[in-house]
């Protein structure tokens, strides 16, 4: 059984520009090429003889919000080679940096108004309807792949490590 005080060994993909950070005591961190994913334990990976990328058993995809909104769109296609790369993993867990309402439309209620205005949601992607975004949402569920919204990037990294830390409990329930 794992030391609980024992960080975590995660590895960061290289392609990763600004990647999160945990504190020191809580998570140990490299850079190397990971075949599927952003983030993954160093225990799920293994190098391949003659590739620089390490293969992958199970990571965590990271979307900055604006990032999530594009890839559900104009980046649909070649996202779903992505999950086609992760299709073996034992749950497909995508962490999105910004909440769900942050796709929607707004009302804000003023004073002199009754009902308020409805407001276009704030993000690079305004032509992207609430009704798209829910849709796209769920079509990934039904793909048994998890969408979840963190709300920021320090919340992003506090849920990942949470994750990291069931896939860790129970990799050591196998052994």
């Amino acid at each position: 059984m794992r030391d609980i005080r024992e960080p975590l060994r995660v590895l960061i993909d290289s392609r990763e520009q600004c990647p999160w950070a945990w504190e020191p005591c809580d998570v140990v961190c490299r850079v190397a090429g990971l075949s599927a994913g952003d983030y993954a334990l160093e225990s799920d990976t293994e190098r391949v003889r003659g590739r620089d990328l390490l293969a992958v058993r199970f990571a965590i995809e990271r979307k900055s919000f604006d990032d999530f909104l594009g890839t559900i769109s104009t980046g649909w296609e070649r996202f779903q080679r992505e999950l086609e790369r992760m299709a073996s993993f034992p749950a497909r867990v995508i962490i999105v940096e910004g909440t769900f309402e942050m796709a929607c439309f707004t009302q804000r209620v003023t004073p002199d108004q009754f009902g308020g205005t409805i407001n276009a949601p704030a993000n690079n992607h305004p032509q992207l309807s609430p009704s798209f975004v829910a849709r796209r949402v769920a079509e990934l569920t039904m793909m048994q792949v998890s969408v979840l919204f963190a709300g920021n990037e320090r919340y992003a990294a506090a849920m990942a490590y949470r994750v990291f830390l069931r896939r860790m409990e129970l990799e050591d329930k196998k052994s």
